[in-house]
């Protein structure tokens, strides 16, 4: 028995994986196909089970995983794709290759004879393998991977490109190795196939389990039988077919394709209105997989936890304070006297320093009406916790904002001070600055008293 338990294997981050807890059984005396379009995952999923790759979840064969087990060739054996077409060397023999393979296996040399044997190529064991057909060099393989005399196959795609004598072949063998109590587990692409070779199907696509079925359920999901039916006259015929209640599908310029009458009595309805017919023949047509949808983890596995995205949580906008225009601070020329909010430059002083001085001593006089235009520093330092909380209660509704007050009083006032650099807020009460005493107005003695 095979356990398959949360396969999952990334190739590149970013990308969807390969394979994505991937989690069923393979019971002993039955052939299990998973079956999928290419680059569902059916390659890699064997691969992992085999350990030939890295990835994630466990593959147990009766209890141990392949590595695990202490002779596997003797307990499972596998045939995966090779890059070349051939089973071996190309100037190798038949006989002398299969004998070499047992050698390496610690079994005897009869036992190659047996295989080739009941692969039906002993006619052929003394032919170089570069004569082999395609549908020789895969039973070779096949022989090869039952030296051990294991009891379970693990086979990709053991039949893809075969003639249909050998599909036949193959189909016949792997039935009759579930019928003496053998496991299988092989991979194929069409659907038409898993129903007919399979006792369960596994329906994998973009690496994610889509369905896991019986087969006679897979055949009523996936299968329909139709009649094929071709001649010059279709388009009268589909309009007969469709008033008896039938579903017709069109297929090219001189076919229909007919589902839920007979074929009996597609022939007799064309007899009785003198319509010729070039074909008529029953088919089993194949009807598209469900689209495959995420699932959640599997209650076995236990490594993929799938959670949908959370919506993003709007974010209160901190608000942007715009520093005011610099307050003008004129200099009045030596002869004219100082008018209100201006300053004279002493004697003996720098222009600049005079202003700088200034800036600070005699800071400008601004009308309750344009708060607005003052310094946003000056004016959280003189009101900070209400300024702030009027912003928590405007941003965060009518919840307690008291447990923030003092986190986002830091927060914006450092903010404030790295956009608005570091001025000082002058209160008058707690640092009082010492005026320079005013200068005489034009007219007035200078000389000292």
């Amino acid at each position: 028995m095979i356990q398959i338990t949360g396969l999952t294997k990334s190739y590149r981050r970013g990308r969807p994986p390969a394979l994505l807890d991937l989690t069923f059984d393979a019971r002993p005396g039955m052939v299990t196909a998973v079956l999928g379009p290419e680059d569902a995952g059916k390659t890699t999923a064997l691969r992992l089970m085999v350990q030939l790759e890295r990835g994630q979840g466990v593959t147990l064969f009766d209890g141990r995983t392949y590595r695990g087990l202490r002779r596997p060739e003797r307990e499972v054996g596998v045939v995966l794709p090779a890059a070349r077409t051939v089973a071996g060397h190309p100037g190798r023999k038949a006989r002398g290759h299969l004998r070499m393979l047992a050698a390496a296996a610690g079994v005897p040399a009869k036992r190659a004879d047996e295989l080739l044997e009941q692969t039906r190529l002993a006619t052929v064991a003394d032919y170089r393998l570069r004569t082999f057909s395609p549908g020789m060099n895969r039973r070779l393989a096949l022989a090869g991977a039952l030296l051990g005399d294991p009891g379970t196959l693990l086979l990709d795609a053991p039949t893809e490109g075969l003639s249909p004598r050998n599909v036949e072949w193959f189909h016949s063998f792997l039935r009759s190795f579930a019928v003496a109590g053998g496991t299988v587990l092989m991979t194929t692409r069409t659907a038409r196939e898993a129903a007919e070779v399979a006792d369960r199907v596994v329906t994998l696509e973009h690496g994610r389990l889509v369905a896991d079925q019986p087969v006679a359920e897979f055949r009523s999901t996936r299968l329909r039988s139709e009649v094929a039916v071709r001649g010059p006259q279709m388009a009268r015929l589909a309009d007969l077919l469709a008033e008896q209640g039938a579903e017709v599908r069109r297929e090219g310029a001189v076919g229909i394709a007919v589902a839920g009458i007979g074929r009996t009595e597609i022939g007799e309805l064309a007899y009785r209105h003198g319509i010729l017919l070039h074909e008529l023949a029953d088919r089993v047509a194949e009807q598209p997989a469900v689209r495959a949808v995420l699932p959640a983890a599997s209650g076995r596995s236990g490594h993929v936890r799938l959670q949908q995205g959370r919506a993003a949580q709007p974010v209160p906008a901190v608000p942007q304070l715009r520093r005011p225009a610099e307050p003008s601070y004129a200099l009045r020329s030596a002869g004219a006297g100082p008018s209100a909010g201006e300053a004279v430059v002493p004697s003996g002083r720098s222009a600049a320093e005079s202003t700088a001085r200034t800036r600070v001593a005699t800071p400008p006089t601004t009308h309750p009406d344009d708060q607005a235009t003052a310094h946003p520093a000056d004016h959280l330092a003189d009101r900070p916790a209400d300024h702030l909380t009027g912003h928590v209660t405007d941003h965060l509704g009518d919840r307690p904002a008291d447990h923030l007050t003092d986190h986002l009083t830091d927060h914006l006032t450092d903010h404030l001070t790295d956009h608005l650099g570091a001025r000082p807020a002058v209160r008058p009460t707690e640092d009082p600055v010492r005026h320079p005493a005013p200068l005489p107005g034009p007219g007035t003695d200078h000389r000292s008293e």
